[in-house]
């Protein structure tokens, strides 16, 4: 594809960047090509100007745009970050464990959209089948955001019992609609009824409270949380006046670390500082006893080195480590497609099992996949063979 066979000048009005930025972001690879079928965008690699990282343009007549997700940002004390950043009253929401999708409908087409701007050859069928999206008829200018939940999905596979259909665990909660053009999100209530008009699954709130008093019902909301295994909880102004903001439970963070330090080499240092100093400020504003915090540490210790050591014993019985995912496809093609848009975002995909199965839907696809890090397996060895630590 050749970048300079299209209107850079339309594009840099519709973004409301100038000329010089566009060709800017081209030459730092920030602004970058992509495809799907038939269908060609350009997409900002990270965060440019004020344009969102995981912005799409489609390269169509219209030259739509779809703006990324604005990262949402971490309270690391409720008190008195609640009362410091909202205006009035908080919405509690449950923070799902997934994957983050938009879901658009672009020249009667729909797309769905990782958090980097692909679009999603999986992710795209099973929210044709999993939603109703008329209401990307009736409203083509808003975007669906939500959260991709579920053991079978190939990002973050997580059981989720609300989603289990016995041969599949996959589902879909809208938890923001925006305007994909501007990124202004529609008022919760606005949100809630729309989902509701055309039956579509939604992230219901727990509580809105006043912002004064916010910090105690979230402080026994994630403790509930925490003995369910969950992740957490999202707070918003009704309105969504202002960004929302994120608190995620002990349990959440262990399991981050457990998963990161199992593939140390390609993971572990992004990962572990955030969690750790997450954990001293929780533990502090918790008041826990020495007891407690001991317990809280001795948690965080055990996700660190229990799969870090479980990881070199693999690869030194000659095991190559992957993280292992199941996946349902309709058919074989779509199983090539999902794999060949794999390969495109460079990761490493070995396939572990195929199996047939019998569905009220029909004939299905059932593979184990394996992501594999090839810095954690190769590195291992290269040290488990005696080299020096630099």
């Amino acid at each position: 594809m050749q970048v300079l066979t299209y209107d850079l000048k339309k594009i840099s009005e519709k973004l409301g960047l100038s000329l010089k930025d566009i060709n800017k972001a081209f030459k730092k690879k920030i602004l970058r090509e992509g495809e799907y079928r038939d269908t060609r965008t350009l997409l900002f690699k990270k965060n440019f100007k004020h344009i969102e990282k995981g912005t799409v343009i489609f390269l169509n007549e219209n030259l739509d745009i779809v703006r990324g997700y604005p990262k949402t940002y971490r309270a690391l004390t409720l008190y008195p970050t609640i009362k410091k950043h909202f205006i009035d009253k908080v919405v509690i929401e449950e923070k799902l464990n997934g994957y983050n999708t938009r879901i658009v409908k672009i020249d009667n087409e729909t797309y769905a959209l990782t958090r980097s701007g692909y679009i999603c050859p999986f992710t795209t069928k099973k929210a044709k089948k999993l939603l109703n999206l008329e209401i990307l008829d009736d409203y083509p200018n808003y975007m669906l955001c939500g959260e991709m939940i579920g053991l079978n999905n190939p990002y973050t596979p997580y059981y989720y019992e609300e989603v289990d259909r016995g041969y599949e665990n996959l589902g879909f909660y809208i938890f923001d609609i925006k305007e994909r053009e501007t990124n202004k999100s529609l008022p919760i209530r606005d949100r809630i009824e729309l989902c509701e008009k055309y039956n579509l699954p939604y992230v219901k709130p727990i509580k809105i409270v006043n912002k004064e008093e916010a910090h105690i019902y979230i402080k026994e909301i994630i403790k509930e949380l925490d003995e369910k295994r969950r992740e957490g909880v999202v707070l918003k102004d009704p309105d969504m006046d202002v960004p929302p903001l994120k608190y995620t439970t002990h349990y959440t963070q262990c399991e981050d670390l457990k998963s990161a330090f199992t593939f140390f080499f390609d993971l572990g240092v992004d990962f572990i500082f955030s969690r750790i100093v997450r954990e001293g400020f929780m533990s502090f504003e918790f008041k826990e006893s020495i007891e407690e915090r001991k317990q809280r540490a001795k948690n965080l210790g055990e996700s660190i080195l229990l799969p870090m050591t479980e990881t070199i014993e693999k690869v030194a019985r000659g095991e190559r480590v992957s993280e292992d995912f199941e996946l349902i496809f309709d058919n074989e093609e779509d199983l090539e497609e999902f794999l060949d848009f794999m390969r495109k975002m460079k990761m490493v995909i070995k396939i572990k099992n195929v199996k047939k199965i019998n569905t009220n839907e029909g004939l299905k696809i059932k593979v184990l996949l394996g992501k594999i890090y090839n810095k954690t397996n190769d590195k291992i060895i290269s040290y488990l063979n005696g080299t020096l630590w630099e």
